[in-house]
């Protein structure tokens, strides 16, 4: 387990479930909190990956609507996902790791949300791609894909 500026550590089953989600892609996304004694990150969601590896961008990106129903209004969560869109070269797809922290959580566990940030993207390599949102409105994935795509 790795550990976090917070004292939190990151379970080691975070770790091994976020490598098998960029190696086997059956995995849509993860969302990841705090357990009960607040002494380690965890996996609270593990969503599945129902699109074909063929399918068209729009139809692998559903699992998006899904893995927001999993981010609460009034508590801190992470996720790891992948998005996809297409480019004038062709269909790309990219890891997301998202800090859900929003207006109506206690500072407390914002606090901890963000001095544990550091820790759990360290401990989960290959991410280039972070979001850090405080309502559904910042997890707009049209905006997100636009400004991705002009960024290329």
């Amino acid at each position: 387990m790795s550990g976090s500026a917070s004292g939190v550590k990151v379970d080691n089953a975070v770790i091994e479930k976020f490598h098998e989600f960029k190696i086997k892609k059956q995995i849509g996304y993860l969302v990841l909190g705090f357990s009960n004694d607040i002494s380690k990150i965890v996996i609270l969601k593990e969503g599945a990956n129902t699109a074909p590896q063929n399918a068209p961008s729009a139809e692998k990106n559903k699992k998006w609507a899904e893995m927001l129903e999993e981010l609460p209004e009034n508590d801190v969560r992470y996720a790891v996902i992948d998005i996809f869109y297409e480019t004038s070269e062709g269909s790309r797809a990219e890891i997301f790791f998202i800090s859900w922290a929003p207006d109506t959580a206690t500072i407390k566990r914002k606090m901890l949300c963000a001095s544990s940030k550091d820790a759990l993207k360290n401990a989960l390599q290959g991410i280039r791609n972070h979001l850090q949102a405080t309502c559904k409105s910042d997890l707009d994935l049209a905006a997100i894909i636009s400004e991705k795509t002009k960024s290329k």
